[in-house]
């Protein structure tokens, strides 16, 4: 899915790229048209004007004045280059030279060879509007060009315009003009098929260049591949050696800890009470470094795919809310806090692993604690359908809504936190996550700086997942 946008960016690429070739294609056969009809009608205009200045005929006038236009617009065209809108001026181009073959086939009557070179004529602007024009504008421009050509074979004995004689010069337009239009027509396959090969060209080679690149792509690929499959091996060793060592460094501080009790409790001989003081801190310290090691031992088995729980079917929630609230109460013990605990009468029991469920609203409760000065703590739980909904909200400083999500990765804190310099390790609220996700449930949060933090847990009463993992 990643390189859908890629892909799609190389597809509009390509389009423009061949919309750009079509519009240059087009422009070349338009200016090489041009070129001989300039010619071409610029040596008409100069016969009529003979004819007319010989025999005053007012036919001949006419198409001298249709030749004449026919030429200025070509002759400007070519001479602006390509500034100026493509569409328009094809169809200004076109308009008039519909117009003057029209009237060359009208007012040039007397001589079927003329009614012949103007349905030539007609051809021309009908092959030049299927080139340069959309297929169905060309059909009109086919129609436009087919009904004139009746017109003029219907009305041409009938024209009430006195005809006039070409003289010596018929036999020149005559027969040079069908010629010089064949030319022009031959001159459109010579440019379509230069184009053509081009195009082929520049395709053998864009062929080539994206052989070059899937090669490239696979390369990089397999190099992605074997990097993500490193980089997986690596995250489990890593995962393994922290579980091993934090789990081998266990063992060694509940000594501590014991050893120590022992000593402040008199069984190595008499203490006084400086040396209590100090053993208990001691003690204190060695707690907090064990909770640290057990939370990285926990995270460490989460990343891993190894954190295993000890599912029961029948854990009544109100006796781990209860408790976690006595553990709380000596927490706020020096706090003006209330601390306040909704519970609905008929909460029913659910399946799942108590220690870990404790785990989880300890780790909210000390949280709460921890950063409330004064105020109010209110834990509650009841049932919702299939689930039980707990929530613990409390008045303290609260986080802002960008760090939502960030306190729910590893390693990670609030900026309040940061700047209590709380001593923890950022680790207990991604372990409560998971925990709570590993019994197919959800924990989330709603907080505003300045007006405290409600976290909620949606815990299913006979988890789905927690059955699968039973069986």
């Amino acid at each position: 899915m990643g390189a859908l946008p890629n892909q799609t960016s190389a597809f509009h690429v390509e389009s423009y790229r061949a919309e750009s070739e079509q519009s240059q294609y087009q422009r070349d056969v338009f200016r090489t048209l041009l070129k001989w009809v300039a010619g071409l009608c610029g040596a008409l205009c100069l016969v009529y004007l003979i004819v007319f200045v010989q025999q005053d005929a007012l036919g001949a006038f006419v198409i001298f004045l249709t030749f004449l236009a026919i030429t200025s617009i070509s002759a400007g065209i070519l001479l602006v280059g390509e500034k100026y809108n493509f569409a328009t001026m094809v169809r200004l181009w076109l308009s008039i030279a519909s117009w003057t073959v029209l009237a060359f086939g009208l007012f040039q009557h007397h001589n079927d060879n003329f009614v012949q070179i103007m349905s030539m004529g007609g051809i021309v602007v009908i092959v030049l509007a299927i080139f340069l024009e959309p297929m169905k504008v060309a059909y009109r421009w086919a129609f436009l060009q087919i009904t004139s050509y009746i017109v003029v074979v219907v009305t041409r004995n009938i024209n009430p315009i006195p005809p006039f004689d070409l003289g010596v010069l018929s036999t020149l337009v005559g027969a040079a003009t069908p010629v010089v239009i064949l030319m022009i027509i031959t001159e459109l396959g010579r440019v379509t098929t230069q184009h053509f090969k081009f195009s082929l060209i520049q395709s053998e080679t864009r062929r080539t260049q994206l052989e070059v690149q899937e090669r490239q792509l696979r390369i990089s690929a397999a190099e992605t591949e074997a990097a993500r499959a490193k980089a997986e091996r690596s995250d489990r060793v890593k995962s393994a050696f922290l579980a091993s060592m934090s789990h081998e460094l266990r063992t060694p501080l509940n000594s501590v800890i014991n050893f120590t009790h022992f000593v402040i409790d008199g069984d190595a001989g008499e203490v006084n009470e400086k040396q209590t003081d100090l053993l208990e801190e001691v003690v204190h310290s060695a707690q907090h470094l064990l909770d640290l090691i057990n939370d990285v031992l926990d995270i460490s088995k989460i990343e891993a795919g190894s954190l295993n729980l000890f599912i029961e079917e029948d854990i009544d929630v109100r006796e781990i809310i209860n408790n976690v609230t006595s553990m709380a109460r000596s927490l706020l013990a020096e706090k003006p806090i209330e601390l306040n605990v909704k519970i609905d009468e008929e909460l029913p029991h659910i399946r799942g692993d108590q220690q870990r469920i404790f785990q989880v609203l300890l780790n909210l409760m000390s949280n709460a604690c921890k950063f409330t000065e004064a105020g109010h703590i209110t834990i509650s739980a009841s049932c919702d359908d299939d689930k039980i909904v707990m929530s613990l909200e409390d008045s303290g400083p609260g986080i802002a809504f960008e760090e939502h999500t960030r306190i729910f990765e590893p390693f990670k804190q609030s900026k309040i936190g940061l700047r209590q310099g709380s001593g923890g390790t950022g680790l207990g609220l991604p372990i409560a996550k998971s925990l709570v996700e590993a019994h197919g449930g959800r924990l989330w949060l709603q907080s505003e700086p300045g007006k405290g933090a409600t976290f909620y847990i949606s815990l299913p009463i006979k988890s789905e997942t927690l059955e699968l993992l039973m069986a």
